[in-house]
């Protein structure tokens, strides 16, 4: 008798190949996402950084301004929320009077900034002038 077609058994084995495939080309996805969004918080946190240098270089005297003025003023565009790409993140960025070289006399001071962004997941980095990774 010929019989032509696959049987049972070697269709079942296929489709678990190939679902174990598909899981392992999910994580793998999941990872890369996971890796592209921290690295756009990363990049949020430095734009906000340099945003306010510009914003404090105007606005002699002030220590903190908040993402909204930033974007209202046009310092920076609308900080989009990678997570979630109808929410827009907030925050706000303060000098860090702590690590500032300010010195009297000195008008080559060199300013920190923490960054404080609010998005799905809340952020809080110090940055710039150095690259510190921010843990969201």
């Amino acid at each position: 008798m010929n019989r032509k077609g696959f049987t049972m058994v070697e269709l079942l084995g296929t489709i678990v190949i190939l679902g174990i495939l598909s899981v392992f080309g999910m994580l793998t996805f999941q990872k890369y996402r996971d890796k592209a969004s921290q690295k756009s918080y990363d990049i949020m946190h430095q734009g906000a950084a340099d945003a306010a240098e510009n914003y404090f270089m105007e606005h002699i005297g002030e220590n903190s301004v908040t993402i909204e003025q930033l974007v209202e003023y046009q310092y920076m565009e609308r900080a989009q929320d990678p997570w979630n790409k109808d929410a827009v993140c907030t925050g706000t960025v303060n000098i860090d009077t702590d690590r500032s070289t300010a010195q009297s006399g000195d008008s080559l001071a060199q300013n920190y900034y923490m960054v404080k962004l609010t998005c799905n997941r809340g952020c809080t980095c110090k940055v710039y002038p150095g690259k510190t990774p921010c843990d969201c």
